[in-house]
């Protein structure tokens, strides 16, 4: 039941924003307001669940690529860079926004995983260093330069031209990072 409830705040989150009642969120999964209360606690329950949920799902696909034996050490710094999220968290600017103004405690947690978690991208950088893939560079202005652009691809993303994907602009932005901090070339294929 909870996970319904999830999957109907996420659709009224995408509608609404963080505008959406509990009411609408009652009504599209099939319940109750009084069910829904019996299930979760409040609308900042909810919202927190996604954010956590958001944050964990972000931090598994890192160390399944981080695992995956198959890739070089480029291609998974390269993956774990261009990585979104499937839920909608850290996936649009206009979430993030209106989370920060009037959730901080949820907030906080997205804000704390945009700025402190890239501990396995910087083993991979650390690794390009020593492997001679990658040059020295600052890894901490290259952190501030990734959140920078990303933020800006997302406050983009519906204006893109041509069909351009988030996913997609994502990937392109990650190559045009990669490019400025790698000793020789790279391909990806275009991804």
């Amino acid at each position: 039941m909870k996970e319904r409830i999830i999957q109907a705040s996420v659709a009224e989150i995408k509608m609404r924003g963080l505008k959406f009642s509990i009411r609408d969120v009652a009504k599209r999964a099939g319940i109750s307001t009084k069910t829904l209360y019996q299930n979760i606690e409040s609308k900042e329950q909810i919202i927190g669940y996604i954010v956590e949920q958001s944050v964990s799902e972000m931090r598994h696909a890192e160390q399944l690529i981080i695992n995956e034996s198959s890739l070089s050490n480029m291609d998974k710094l390269h993956k774990t860079l261009a990585l979104l999220p499937s839920r909608l968290v850290l996936h649009n600017v206009h979430f993030l926004e209106e989370l920060k103004q009037r959730y901080p405690v949820q907030w906080a947690e997205v804000d704390h995983y945009i700025h402190n978690g890239w501990d396995n991208i910087r083993l991979l950088v650390e690794k390009g260093v020593r492997n001679g893939e990658l040059r020295e560079f600052d890894f901490e202005l290259f952190i501030q330069v990734y959140i920078g652009a990303f933020y800006r691809l997302m406050e983009h993303q519906y204006e893109v031209q041509d069909g351009l994907s988030l996913e997609r602009a994502l990937g392109q932005m990650v190559d045009l990072l990669l490019v400025g901090i790698c000793k020789g070339n790279i391909d990806h294929g275009g991804k």
